[in-house]
């Protein structure tokens, strides 16, 4: 057991496979060059990440319900 914001945490609960693993080494770390991607806006716009380049960019994934 270990304290984990300030509650205790069973680490014995949680087994994570290979596959955790080897997905964690295909995905973008901070730091590294991110996959250039398209993505819509609330407004029904297309936003490109490439075309934001030396622009300082936050991406949010949330749900409007």
């Amino acid at each position: 057991m270990s304290d984990f914001l300030g509650r205790e945490y069973n680490f014995d609960v949680w087994k994570p496979s290979n596959a955790h693993f080897d997905y964690f080494r295909t995905t973008t770390h901070a730091g590294e060059q991110p996959p250039d991607f398209t993505l819509a806006t609330v407004d029904g716009e297309e936003v490109t990440l490439s075309k934001l380049r030396g622009k300082p960019v936050m991406i949010e994934f949330g749900s409007i319900t």
